[in-house]
C-alpha cells in the first residue's frame, strides 16, 4: 500500500496510516507474470513505479487493466455487505476505509470478511 502524510497529522497516528492520503496498492498479484529477468532490472524502482511500469507493459496479459488499479474504498458506516459485494465483483482481498477527503482510516481484509461471516453462521447453530 502507497499514502502520504496529510499535513499536522499528530506522529502516533501515523504509524497506524490513519490520516493518510492512499494513493496506491502493491500486492502479490503485482509480481504475477513477471519473469524474473524482467524483476531483475525493475528492482531500483519504487513500490509505485513498479505498479505503473506492470499497466503499461507489454509484458503483461491484458487482465493487468488500468480498472484493476482503483482503489477500492468504503466509508466508516458502510455496511458489511457492501464492503462484501465491492471486493467480490472486482476480485480483490482487500477494501481501504477512509473518510469524506478519503485519507485512510482502516482496512477491511478478505481475512476480517471471512472471520465475521464464519462467527455469524456459528452463531446461527448455537
Amino acid at each position: 500500500m502507497f499514502w502520504y502524510k496529510k499535513p499536522n497529522v499528530e506522529r502516533n497516528s501515523i504509524s497506524l496510516g490513519n490520516g493518510w492520503r492512499l494513493i496506491g496498492t502493491f500486492s502479490a498479484s503485482d509480481l504475477r507474470g513477471c519473469h524474473y529477468a524482467v524483476l531483475q532490472t525493475w528492482l531500483p524502482l519504487t513500490a509505485l513505479e513498479f505498479t505503473q511500469q506492470v499497466l503499461t507493459s507489454p509484458l503483461f496479459s491484458e487482465s493487468n487493466t488500468t480498472q484493476q488499479r482503483e482503489l477500492l474504498t468504503c466509508q466508516v458506516d458502510s455496511p458489511l455487505s457492501e464492503v462484501i459485494g465491492k471486493a467480490l465483483t472486482k476480485h480483490v482481498h482487500r477494501v481501504w476505509v477512509v473518510d469524506q477527503q478519503r485519507l485512510l482510516l482502516g482496512l477491511v481484509s478478505l481475512t476480517d470478511m471471512i472471520r465475521v461471516l464464519r462467527t455469524s453462521i456459528l452463531a446461527d447453530f448455537q
